[in-house]
């Protein structure tokens, strides 16, 4: 008897949760991205909406579709119907990095805007390639780093820029974004009794902070009624020039753009542990140089941002989304930046009660972690959130005083240690924390494990990563005061470590 062909229903009951909450997370970004270059930078709106916008459509397209392909190829080769696709878009860490790292200092020295962008989309061009050459060692990295580091890096990601940050946005606005966290926290974390509830909990959530922000006149008709103003259709247009142009001004941000793209690559191959311990395993090789190829095709179309596989997948996974959410969200970019449109959705609904989604998936990604490894690396995976408390501590730290009118590096360290801030440990540990959280988990798993000469390798590492300024330093610098302090306490623990190997390895 013949056997029945496998079809992958890629359509399931969390799909439109996950739509909704990868969607608006990534969304938001793009349009903090205008804002800044429109506002800030003076970048005119014409060409912000006109090539900006659409080249980063077209790149989360491609990059979506890739990976609902991928689903699909799993999903029929394992004969499974619960296969769950990878959440895409831009990175947080990369979008702030680009815009206050590389576009911001080139537009403050030169107030020429059109070269602040080409430097941007070329910085993007070549992290494209950076991530490509991640994806080539990614196998090496799964192989050397331990995966308690891996997944509490993650994790720890996870739970500070997706649930930390959602809670304040909600907080920030409970009267329409309290209720629906609620909502979620009750049906999603409590797993509450849904048998009569036919719709998805996200659903209910986004509708009832959204009746609730235009009942108590938060949203406006008026503010509704402008965001109408930029519809247009913007086609995206392949422009090598700006790509050639911006290289010319690259050099001083190599520096820059090397730890960021460490990082994204980093994140991608997270993502990819994550989806593997939660059921699915991707290849990462070439799921990581896609990661490269979609920021390529980005740039190469005016987008100055580079993107990356969200943290999140065994979160929207637990609520049965599959892969339609990719298709969802690559239509969806698309359509919306290339005829204007952005605005006029976020002017609909509040960004605040789409956050729950994050806050859930952050602490559903954390959960998943704890579940997984073994209970004996949950100190590694605790201390690999302390950087990255610490980087958001930072961030924090520094648009408060933006605020006020200054900056950090104007203030000194006894007028933040008069209010008790120890501001030079923040920016130590906040510099870098991605790396340098990974770094630590991974040193400190190996030590449970009793293996000292590779918890001494990760030692070394946290030393030349110091001396050459990727981690606690303000900017890559070889051999700085910070970097020379920090890497020779990592030398000095890398003998002990070393010793230890020695009397207890017996070599």
């Amino acid at each position: 008897m013949k056997e029945k062909e496998f079809h992958y229903q890629w359509w399931g009951k969390g799909d439109i949760d996950a739509s909704l909450g990868i969607f608006f997370d990534g969304f938001s970004k793009v349009l903090t991205a205008v804002g800044i270059l429109t506002a800030v930078f003076g970048m005119p709106m014409a060409d912000v909406i006109g090539k900006v916008v659409p080249g980063i459509g077209i790149s989360i397209f491609v990059g979506n579709m890739w990976y609902f392909f991928e689903a699909c190829q799993l999903a029929k080769k394992e004969k499974r119907q619960n296969v769950t696709a990878q959440p895409f878009g831009i990175g947080a860490s990369q979008l702030s990095g680009w815009l206050y790292l590389i576009i911001g200092p080139v537009y403050w020295q030169t107030k020429d805007s059109t070269l602040a962008l080409q430097v941007g989309i070329a910085a993007s061009f070549l992290g494209g390639f950076i991530e490509i050459i991640g994806g080539i060692a990614g196998r090496w990295i799964v192989t050397y780093v331990p995966n308690a580091a891996l997944m509490g890096n993650m994790a720890s990601a996870g739970l500070v820029w997706l649930s930390v940050v959602g809670i304040a946005m909600v907080f920030d606005k409970p009267v329409y974004g309290l209720l629906p966290m609620l909502i979620i926290i009750m049906d999603y974390l409590g797993k509450a009794d849904k048998k009569f509830q036919k719709l998805p909990s996200g659903l209910i959530a986004i509708v009832v902070g959204t009746v609730i922000a235009w009942g108590g006149g938060f949203l406006t008709l008026d503010n509704f009624r402008l965001s109408f103003a930029n519809i247009g259709f913007y086609p995206p247009k392949p422009d090598v020039f700006d790509i050639v142009a911006g290289f010319k001004g690259l050099i001083p941000f190599l520096p820059v753009i090397l730890p960021l793209q460490i990082n994204n690559f980093l994140s991608t191959l997270q993502g990819l542990e994550a989806a593997k311990v939660a059921g699915d395993a991707y290849p990462e090789r070439r799921s990581m140089i896609m990661d490269g190829v979609s920021t390529l095709t980005g740039a190469l179309f005016g987008s100055p941002f580079p993107t990356s596989v969200y943290f999140g997948h065994p979160g929207w996974k637990a609520i049965d989304a599959r892969a339609g959410f990719s298709v969802v969200n690559a239509v969806l970019y698309l359509v919306l930046c290339c005829t204007g449109m952005t605005s006029v959705l976020m002017a609909a609904i509040p960004t605040e009660a789409v956050m729950v989604l994050l806050v859930y998936v952050g602490f559903a990604v954390t959960d998943t972690t704890f579940q997984s490894v073994d209970k004996k690396y949950y100190p590694a995976i605790l201390l690999s959130l302390m950087p990255i408390l610490f980087q958001y501590i930072q961030t924090i730290v520094s648009s408060a005083v933006q605020a006020a009118g200054t900056t950090v590096a104007a203030l000194t360290t006894e007028q933040f240690a008069a209010y008790s801030v120890p501001i030079r440990g923040i920016e130590y540990l906040g510099n870098g924390a991605f790396l340098s959280s990974l770094l630590l988990a991974g040193l400190l798993a190996y030590v449970v494990d009793k293996k000292y000469k590779r918890a001494a390798a990760f030692a070394l590492a946290l030393a030349g990563c110091s001396a050459v300024g990727m981690i606690h330093c303000e900017g890559v610098s070889f051999l700085s005061e910070t970097g020379v302090l920090f890497g020779t306490v990592y030398l000095i623990t890398a003998a002990l470590l070393y010793g230890k190997a020695y009397l207890f390895e017996g070599r």
